[in-house]
């Protein structure tokens, strides 16, 4: 049983940079602070999140997050309605949610302030909120995406062996597409874990259960990042499960295996994650599963420029899985979301070249894109 330790803090809401192009939140909120599930390979343990030393034994309680978070977002003028995300450092419902409630009642909080959610979790807890959120997605926009990095069981003993079976996991997403109308759903394959689910056979037996539940997404990286303690406490773990892949690890990230410091690379090599992308590509599409989140779309100005800008990450996150990674249509993208009015005034005013890395044919591109959303003529 974990240790529940109460934590007073004087902020919830954390404001990211620039909107993620994956999860498409502008915010970030966590509840907890370390996870219960303590996943083998969760990011989070690594020294960049400053998670408790004891990760998943002793979970941080913030005290009334809710309360913080609803005079935050009272007193806000410059924090406009966006996709507020829930649980990408610790699993906003481990255990510690069936006590404390603080996710229920962040929610609660961002529902009366109109505010969209996505949230990622392992739990079958969430549950018994999904009247909750789906009010949420009825009002503005909820997403909940169900992190299954291998369908097989006893693998999955092995990765998350603290968070409900994989079968059960897509049994939720299952009961999330019955039981409600207004929540968006899929899965994240978030990571793809070299040499114990990447084989294909695994990978087209999660792409179909995938299919089968309903689900309206798959997610994947085949990316797993490795960092000082996080990979420290993976290569500990592996050497116990199968202690044959270290040498296979030290190949892949480019390191000797110390026990007590890591030197390796943070992300596998092209020449690894390349083809496993194009296996994904070819699985998804036999199976005919969508890869992308469909963003939530403002009522306001925003609406025609996170539109553009969602076909244009769309595009580059295709184009980056094959190895064609395109800056310039990385950044397009971004300058048009971020935009202070609507991108049809810009372009109105002869200023779309303006835009920084709308240039050439991106301009071209997001001409053509205003022209067949506005459903106007080639001469306009």
């Amino acid at each position: 049983m974990p240790e529940f330790i109460e934590k007073e803090i004087s902020s919830i809401l954390n404001v990211k940079k620039f909107i993620d192009p994956w999860f498409w939140d502008r915010y970030t909120l966590n509840p907890y602070n370390g996870c219960s599930f303590g996943c083998v390979y969760c990011d989070a343990r690594s020294d960049h999140y400053h998670m408790p030393e004891d990760f998943e034994n002793k979970i941080l309680i913030k005290k009334e997050p809710h309360t913080l978070l609803n005079a935050r977002l009272t007193r806000a003028r410059t924090l406009p309605k966006d996709v507020v995300g829930i649980g990408g450092v610790t699993d906003s419902y481990q255990p510690a949610e069936r006590i404390y409630k603080n996710t229920k009642n962040c929610l609660s909080v961002l529902l009366k302030h109109g505010y969209p959610v996505h949230i990622a979790t392992k739990s079958l807890l969430i549950e018994k909120d999904l009247g909750l959120i789906d009010e949420i997605g009825k009002a503005s926009w909820a997403t909940i995406s169900v992190t299954i990095t291998s369908s097989e069981p006893h693998m999955s003993k092995f990765l998350d062996f603290r968070a409900p079976a994989p079968a059960k996991r897509f049994q939720l997403v299952e009961r999330i597409k019955k039981e409600t109308k207004n929540i968006q759903t899929g899965i994240l394959l978030i990571p793809v874990v070299p040499y114990l689910g990447d084989d294909r056979h695994a990978l087209e037996d999660l792409v179909k259960k995938t299919k089968d539940c309903g689900a309206d997404y798959l997610l994947f990286s085949s990316g797993m990042t490795l960092r000082n303690k996080q990979a420290l406490w993976f290569f500990k773990n592996l050497s116990q499960f199968r202690p044959e892949l270290i040498p296979r690890y030290e190949k892949l990230y480019r390191f000797s295996y110390d026990h007590h410091e890591y030197k390796g690379l943070y992300s596998p090599p092209a020449e690894y994650t390349r083809p496993l992308n194009e296996l994904l590509l070819e699985l998804a599409a036999k199976h005919q599963v969508p890869i992308r989140i469909k963003r939530f779309l403002p009522k306001d100005f925003r609406k025609l420029n996170y539109t553009i800008a969602e076909i244009l990450f769309n595009d580059f996150y295709q184009d980056e899985l094959l190895g064609r990674e395109n800056k310039n249509l990385f950044w397009a993208a971004h300058n048009i979301q971020k935009l202070n009015e609507s991108i049809r005034n810009v372009w109105n005013r002869g200023q779309l070249d303006q835009i920084w890395n709308v240039k050439g044919g991106l301009y071209t591109r997001v001409e053509k894109l205003l022209r067949d959303l506005l459903q106007l003529p080639e001469d306009r």
